[in-house]
């Protein structure tokens, strides 16, 4: 099991979320996995989570789980990242460092213990958004039921909606 705390990025297991719009995420997932142990990706429906896709990112599952895809980054991360190009379809290791880092040990924490992770830091992993703190979920899906091969995620900054 990875450390709980690294440079102050925190992985919470117990899923103690602060911000309601990752509460309320949580019990989407939850609603839409029913008795299954993920849901699917065809499950998380766009029309259901508008207020917060501006702040969803998903990625495929790729080569097993030796590596991550890009396939969504919503807009409000998008803008933050400055990024011009269309990161969809790219490796995670596209993102900046201080993203990549926290997005690969997230990723990797879902895939071990194939179940939502909550988590958070004081100075968000963004360039120039380092001055606010982020809370986020990570949660698996699964197009069979079994085995993760998209993992979708909600981060949220502390000073904006």
């Amino acid at each position: 099991m990875p450390a709980n705390d690294v440079n102050g990025f925190h992985l919470d297991l117990e899923l103690n979320f602060q911000r309601p719009e990752l509460l309320s995420f949580h019990a989407y997932w939850n609603a839409k996995r029913g008795a299954r142990q993920f849901p699917g990706r065809a499950d998380v429906v766009p029309r259901d989570l508008l207020g917060i896709l501006p702040w969803l990112h998903m990625y495929d599952v790729v080569d097993g789980d030796a590596d991550f895809r890009i396939r969504l980054i919503g807009s409000a991360l998008t803008d933050m990242l400055g990024k011009n190009e269309d990161l969809r379809s790219k490796p995670v290791s596209a993102l900046p460092p201080s993203c990549f880092e926290r997005i690969r040990r997230v990723l990797g924490t879902v895939l071990e213990v194939r179940a939502p992770v909550r988590t958070f830091s004081r100075r968000a992993g963004i360039p120039g958004q380092d001055f606010q703190g982020l809370e986020a979920i990570t949660a698996p899906l699964s197009s069979n039921g079994a085995d993760i091969d998209v993992i979708v995620a909600v981060s949220m900054l502390e000073r904006r909606k």
